[in-house]
């Protein structure tokens, strides 16, 4: 599976997550060990001051607070994945996402967040907060390992460890199909969830560009036990997926362009017919960028707004930004 079909794939399954881990990375102050006195409650009486005792010398300095949350190191992307759309004088900004491997806090640049806190509307893919999603991932006949059959079982095996494969044999093959994809790239909480937290921390109206069902449908017709033994068949995906995360970090649009173009021979040579392949990118790009522009087109009409979607989904012809362009809006590509 190529690159960035394994990671549109794998996108739709780590949003269904993204909320808790979102949440995660802004944790509420953990509670006091016993013992130790809180901020609200059990505090120590304050013990009283002799007089005259002020000039004995200042007041040592309050303890660190062991509960204190370290600020994140900034390492901002260079060049990242982020537009104006302007049209009849209003402006909406979008920006491409990557939605595991990179860490939205520390790594997205001032202006993106200045860009997003100045506007009344966020827009991103899906409801990412839907739990209902995880029940269709869940098998409701045979185990994984029946439908796989013992020799790609064990190749499960070799590449998850035999303890999780067993976790997921009552799962669809989406879901280990999505731990591979996933695999190897750094381990950050999903950047469409970071940027919903702050929109919603501001009060901005949210807007969902598609239904969350949409995806899962999605994930059931195309992440099928024939995609994740093509995965299990090719290790050198991997390294091919790494580039991809190379290039977005690099802000290198024309580079994921060319390893998206570049895989249709990779899907064929796996077995997949070129109307398959065609079928697929459909479902997956054209088609979803499609019924997101009259969306964005009233947002923008509505006061402007920041549009946070899956990069893959703005580069090239037929992207969004295509289609934007030819509804007449101006495209600026934004530097830093």
């Amino acid at each position: 599976m190529s690159p960035d079909r394994r990671l549109l794939l794998a996108a739709l399954i780590a949003l269904t997550a993204c909320e808790s881990k979102a949440k995660d990375a802004a944790p509420a102050p953990a509670p006091a060990p016993p013992g130790m006195a809180t901020a609200k409650q059990d505090a120590p009486t304050p013990t009283p001051i002799p007089a005259g005792s002020a000039a004995r010398g200042p007041a040592p300095a309050p303890a660190p607070d062991p509960w204190a949350k370290a600020p994140t190191p900034k390492d901002p992307l260079p060049h990242p994945l982020f537009w104006t759309i302007d049209k009849d004088g209003k402006t909406t900004y979008v920006l491409g996402t990557i939605h595991i491997g990179v860490d939205a806090e520390s790594r997205l640049p001032d202006l993106v967040w200045k860009d997003l806190d100045a506007v009344p509307t966020f827009a991103m893919e899906t409801d990412i907060s839907d739990a209902s999603l995880m029940d269709s991932f869940k098998r409701t006949s045979g185990t994984l390992h029946e439908e796989l059959g013992p020799v790609y079982w064990k190749k499960l095996e070799d590449a998850l460890t035999p303890a999780v494969a067993r976790g997921v044999d009552n799962m669809k093959a989406m879901v280990p199909a999505t731990v591979l994809a996933l695999r190897g790239l750094k381990q950050t909480a999903p950047m469409d969830g970071i940027l919903v937290e702050r929109a919603k921390r501001n009060k901005k109206t949210i807007v969902f560009l598609e239904p969350a069902k949409l995806q899962a449908d999605l994930l059931m017709k195309w992440m099928d036990a024939r995609a994740l033994k093509e995965m299990l068949d090719d290790p050198d995906g991997m390294a091919r997926q790494g580039e991809l995360l190379d290039a977005y970090i690099a802000g290198d649009a024309d580079k994921m362009q060319a390893l998206s173009d570049g895989e249709r021979d990779t899907a064929i040579k796996h077995g997949y017919t070129a109307a398959e392949y065609n079928s697929e990118m459909e479902d997956l790009l054209y088609k979803r960028n499609a019924s997101w522009i009259d969306e964005i087109d009233k947002l923008t009409h509505d006061g402007g707004g920041f549009v946070a979607v899956g990069a893959m989904h703005l580069l090239g012809k037929r992207s969004v930004l295509d289609l934007l362009a030819q509804r007449g809006y101006k495209v600026t590509r934004i530097t830093p």
